[in-house]
């Protein structure tokens, strides 16, 4: 199974004893980890990242707007209330009808979605943009949407139906920071910026999409608000945070001196107070009359997103790591904190040996999660090298990692404590913004690991035993390929080491006698993951061109023509039998189920909104769990399936 290559520290690894390794879906006891899951699915561990958070007009919920669908939270306990999905990719915006009946969100996929609050079921979609929206709001009775996309338009939309009623066109929607009807719903008002550091406030009809006016503001906006009467306009870029008159564009003499940079701000409802959340830690509370700094909430992160209540009691903020919290607005204390959002992707997945552990690869960090709950056991952070490769040790006393760093780095899986670091591997200019090391494999008895780079190498390093010091010395450096080594793995005996490469090859070695045997050749792209067969005769090859290839291990031909329809692959691996072959997709971001022998495509898993990064089975192959760019962990239940059948 491959991974794409990362480096970070790994986290201490508990040694809870659970009963059962792959537990069905009754004995987890989060329930949120069953919410909304896609067919074949039996847990979803991590809630994705976040782009938004928001309050319901009751007070009593928030909504967040993340990278798999929009999770409802109750303010006061924390906990989760629904979780709406439909999108095919992340949500990035929400908003509400004025009488609090509908939620519509709109999404990358380039729709908008309109949700009963009540009960979260789908009321229509609208569909037209596109490219994906950026910006969404209720008319004031309710009736109509107006939203911007990246497409450079305004569409206009009947709620009820969810047709387009106008679409206004060179518009530079792309462009807008932000869009409010007035509070009579006849006109539309948008805020835009210009190549010229300059931003206009600009007017349309919102029945006919008419242009009427515009009033010029001589600076350009990174983030900015209306208040809710459509008076005021805050909003910062080349200076600190500043108000304007709305009407008239004139900078208010209230303008905000400190120096701020907000990554997004949002008045209170009766516009008297602004929130924002800094970049530099921290979430502060602004007097619109006096442009005063009411209160400071500082907490050591960045900022996504922060929402007023109705009431203006409590404010809701992500503070950059995928934790919430909840603040009151007057003193400042912190009084609800929610977290399993992630602000990572997940690049790679390996389950212990003993399947007590899932252990995901992430932006600078790798998590451990308990299987019976879902819940991250321990998270060690590593600033300067992402996760993309992950390897135990047979005996699960180790784990290696590899990634964007020229060392790949060793660990004690019982206890966390970094073991030392392989760090032969040369940087190379061209590879520079790239992983150092895409992968990393143990041998089947623990003696030998095994790392490919970017620097088109592969090496063997020696893991000693017995010893306090575990890194050993490096005992071949394999030069053949001409490109970056995506992937590394050994044959189940341990004699045999394959690699593929950005170069369309897959290199064979003896390890025993550090000499090259054979080549692969066929693949159009490059190889982006390489898997021995659980008997050591197959060498199963995924590649961006779309095909798998099955390798006659002792000679150099293929067992099958090679398979098509994978899509770009990004990860493979074989059920504990041999009888099935799975592998990960960024087209459709799917997982597809092949039978190993004649390579029929037996089944296909959806439910990531982002790439599949990694696959893998766990020992005894009735579950398969997954990892995306979404954020999220997906586990699949193969104990029932018809197709496991067809042996």
């Amino acid at each position: 199974m491959k991974i794409l290559g990362t480096v970070a520290y790994i986290l201490p690894l508990f040694t809870i004893p659970l009963i059962i390794t792959f537990i069905t879906t009754a004995a987890f006891s989060q329930s949120h980890i069953h919410l909304g899951l896609p067919d074949g699915a039996k847990a979803r561990f991590g809630k994705g990242s976040i782009n938004l958070v928001k309050y319901f007009p009751d007070g009593i919920r928030f909504a967040v707007a993340t990278s798999i669908g929009t999770w409802i939270y109750n303010v006061n306990t924390g906990e989760v209330v629904n979780l709406l999905l439909g999108h095919t990719a992340l949500v990035k915006t929400i908003s509400f009808s004025p009488d609090g009946k509908i939620i519509a969100t709109g999404s990358k996929d380039r729709t908008i979605k309109l949700w009963d609050t009540s009960n979260g079921n789908l009321i229509s979609t609208c569909i037209g943009h596109k490219e994906e929206i950026n910006l969404i709001a209720f008319s004031p009775d309710g009736k109509s949407i107006a939203s911007t996309s990246a497409d450079w338009k305004i569409r206009i939309w009947n709620v009820q139906s969810g047709n387009t009623i106008t679409t206004i066109s060179e518009c530079g929607a792309e462009d807008m920071c932000a869009i409010v009807y007035l509070p009579d719903g006849d006109m539309l008002l948008t805020i835009r910026n210009d190549d010229r550091d300059e931003s206009y406030i600009e007017y349309w009809n919102s029945q006919t999409g008419e242009f009427i006016d515009y009033v010029l503001i001589e600076t350009s906006f990174e983030t900015a608000a209306i208040s809710p009467d459509c008076k005021i306009l805050a909003g910062t870029g080349k200076y600190p945070l500043r108000f304007w008159d709305l009407k008239t564009g004139k900078l208010l003499k209230n303008n905000v001196k400190e120096k701020v940079s907000p990554e997004y701000m949002e008045f209170s409802v009766d516009g008297s107070k602004l929130v924002t959340g800094e970049r530099w830690e921290s979430i502060c509370v602004w007097d619109t009359v006096t442009g005063k700094l009411i209160n400071s909430m500082s907490h050591g992160k960045t900022n996504n997103s922060v929402t007023y209540s109705p009431d203006g009691k409590t404010i809701v903020g992500e503070i950059g790591d995928g934790t919430i919290n909840v603040w009151d607005s007057v003193t400042g204390k912190l009084f609800n904190t929610i977290s399993g959002h992630s602000n990572s992707s997940f690049y790679a997945v390996a389950i212990s040996p003993d399947g007590n552990m899932l252990s995901t690869g992430g932006e600078s960090e790798v998590q451990f999660w308990n299987t019976l709950t879902g819940e991250i056991q321990q998270t060690i952070k590593e600033p300067r090298c992402d996760v993309h490769s992950l390897s135990y040790s047979s005996d699960g006393k180790f784990l290696a990692t590899a990634g964007t760093s020229i060392k790949a780095r060793l660990w004690d899986a019982q206890t966390g404590r970094f073991l030392g670091g392989f760090s032969q591997h040369k940087k190379n200019s061209d590879y520079r913004h790239q992983d150092n090391v895409p992968s990393v494999a143990f041998s089947p008895d623990g003696s030998i690991l095994a790392t490919g780079g970017t620097d088109n190498q592969v090496n063997l390093w020696e893991i000693r035993t017995g010893e306090q010091y575990l890194i050993g010395e490096r005992l071949a450096t394999f030069s053949e390929h001409t490109e970056a080594v995506t992937s590394v793995a050994f044959s189940p005996d341990g004699k045999m080491l394959a690699s593929g490469s950005q170069d369309k090859t897959i290199q064979i070695w003896n390890t025993d006698t550090r000499t090259h045997l054979k080549t692969f050749t066929g693949h159009d792209e490059g190889v982006t993951d390489v898997v021995f067969s659980p008997d050591g005769t197959t060498l199963a090859s995924g590649s961006e061109d779309g095909t798998i290839c099955l390798w006659i291990t002792d000679t150099d031909g293929l067992v099958l023509p090679p398979i098509e329809g994978a899509g770009h692959v990004t990860s493979l691996d074989y059920s504990p039998d041999g009888n099935i072959l799975i592998s990960g997709t960024e087209d459709g971001n799917a997982i597809h189920i092949w039978e190993a022998k004649t390579g029929d495509k037996l089944h296909t898993f959806t439910g990531h909104t982002q790439r599949v990064n990694d696959v893998v089975f766990s020992s005894d192959g009735t579950t398969l769990a997954s990892v995306s760019n979404d954020g999220t962990l997906l586990l699949w239940d193969l104990s029932n399936t018809d197709f496991l059948l067809k042996k």
